[in-house]
């Protein structure tokens, strides 16, 4: 079947169906640990070690590899299926025997610095955490793997939903450790029922991915195989320039949680809260529409065809904007009412609420560009381009950490100006890539899109103006008002309570953006429009 926007759309529709569910039982697994445990610091403990165990996740697994994957077997299945099908093979044996020997070398390193070094109480538990969830970086990475030759195969639901495994196994780990008396002891136990996760996550793409070899020709999937052959070699270079990008991001995400810890110890709790909320949008479309567009931009330029490439990415670019444009406004108008809904029991206080808010709007500053950066990267690995996307990010690594360093260090501000600076970082990655694109494709911008993006923007600040303006009317005050102006709200733990408070504030939100749009003539979004319509702005 040829590649087409109607086509993107539905294979965007189904890891958005699959991604949907996973979400949904992610949201359920950190509501049992806000529950359980709240924001005290050994959960802090536990998230930041997290981190740091999966700090090669994005680049052996779902990030770098994953991106250098797709184009060469892409290229290789249209010269010969059956020589891709054992260059997957053959990765997959490579990866498993590279992981093993840094896992196990990381693990000894651990062990020296913990018998060697006397590291303060919250550090040493960090360290042990670390030591204990690194065998899962193995099977989390080949699940990516496996993940990107079903999406080669435009199986987009599996991969996509398979986390619902592991979160429903760390779900089932929190409520087993929960009364053990040693918060300690509890962790170090949910350490282990993230490896049992990740493992689960795996496996359930193993299915799929044998029943595809078999299609190639690829049964005997260890008497054949090579580690590092040729085909796998030849995926070095573009590996290489690939991780220096997703490595500046995985460092700032393991930096974000060392200087949240700085700022306060409780701090990567509320980032990591307040993060897992805002990705919700960046992984139901940014991450399901940039997946489903790396396979045929990487296909339109196997063919030649610069304007199905075009058409693609433009196509991807508006729909993009369309959509985080009111959710950035929605997240800064009711954030704290979404984080009281999902998180507000337990442990969970009203300043949990609050601070978590504080490091929710600081990130979803950058919701926009890093929806489009998920767009903008796919366009130049498609090319075989891993440099200019890697040259941005080391780049905005470099003004993530000076902007750290001065809010934190210097200014002593707390952990939501953490995420405030990983949002100008990202706006700075945006340009540089949009910049650097527009010099190989020409300007993206046109009379018609800028139009319909200042139409779109005025109308959800109408929209954000009367949410806000009715939260004063009914309910007395405006909390993220409370909030901007240093004041601590009390936010209600009753399950109603909550609930009606969101459900009145987003259903007048949609209902004057609706409204707005239509007297304003906002265009349709891209994707309600017909195939034969579909144009490059």
């Amino acid at each position: 079947m040829p590649d087409t926007t109607q086509s993107i759309v539905r294979s965007a529709t189904r890891f958005f169906s699959g991604t949907m569910l996973s979400r949904i039982t992610g949201m359920l697994r950190d509501m049992a640990m806000a529950y359980a445990f709240g924001t005290q610091s050994t959960v802090a403990a536990l998230l930041v070690a997290f981190r740091f165990a999966h700090l090669f996740r994005r680049l052996f697994g779902e990030g770098a590899l994953q991106t250098a994957f797709i184009p060469h077997f892409e290229e290789l299945r249209k010269e010969n299926p059956m020589r891709a099908g054992q260059f997957f093979c053959d990765l997959a044996i490579s990866l498993t025997a590279f992981l093993t020997l840094l896992i196990v070398s990381i693990m000894m390193l651990l062990w020296i610095l913990s018998s060697s070094i006397e590291f303060s109480p919250g550090n040493a538990e960090i360290l042990w955490l670390t030591f204990l969830m690194m065998p899962s970086l193995l099977f989390i990475c080949l699940f990516g793997i496996n993940a990107s030759l079903l999406q080669c195969e435009k199986s987009y639901f599996a991969p996509s939903a398979a986390p619902v495994a592991f979160n429903l196994i760390w779900i089932a780990g929190v409520f087993s450790v929960v009364f053990l008396s040693s918060s300690t002891a509890a962790m170090s136990w949910l350490a282990v029922f993230i490896i049992i996760a990740c493992f689960a996550q795996w496996a359930i793409t193993l299915p799929m991915t044998l029943n595809i070899l078999k299609t190639y020709q690829c049964t005997d999937f260890w008497k054949h195989s090579k580690s590092f052959s040729k085909d796998v070699v030849q995926l070095i270079k573009p590996l290489m320039l690939g991780i220096v990008g997703v490595a500046a991001s995985q460092i700032n995400n393991a930096l974000d949680a060392v200087f949240a810890r700085w700022a306060d110890a409780e701090g990567p709790a509320f980032l990591w809260y307040a993060i897992r909320l805002q990705q919700l949008p960046l992984a139901l479309f940014g991450i399901a529409l940039s997946g489903a567009l790396l396979p045929p931009l990487a296909r339109a330029l196997k063919n030649n065809d610069t304007i199905k490439y075009r058409l693609f990415l433009n196509f991807a670019l508006r729909s993009s904007i369309y959509l985080m444009l009111p959710i950035t406004a929605a997240l800064m108008i009711m954030g704290d009412s979404c984080i009281n809904l999902i998180y507000g029991r337990g442990d969970f206080t009203s300043l949990s609420v609050v601070e978590t808010t504080r490091s929710l709007w600081g990130y979803t500053l950058g919701l926009l560009p890093m929806a489009l950066i998920l767009i903008l990267a796919p366009a130049f690995y498609a090319k075989g381009d891993y440099r200019t996307p890697s040259m941005a990010a080391a780049g905005s690594m470099v003004i993530n950490i000076v902007l750290n360093s001065v809010l934190v260090g210097f200014l002593g501000l707390g952990a939501a100006s953490v995420a405030l600076a990983t949002s100008f970082s990202a706006w700075f990655n945006f340009i540089w890539l949009g910049f650097i694109l527009s010099k190989y494709q020409g300007s993206f911008s046109s009379p018609d899109l800028l139009s319909s993006i200042s139409k779109i923007t005025l109308a959800t600040s109408i929209a954000s103006i009367c949410t806000a303006a009715m939260d004063i009317a009914i309910w007395g005050q405006a909390t993220s008002f409370e909030i901007l102006a240093g004041h601590q709200p009390e936010y209600s733990q009753h399950l109603g309570s909550q609930l009606s408070h969101l459900a009145v504030s987003s259903i007048a939100f949609i209902l004057v953006l609706v409204i707005a749009g239509l007297l304003l003539r906002v265009d349709k979004l891209p994707f309600q429009r017909s195939e034969g319509k579909a144009n490059v702005a």
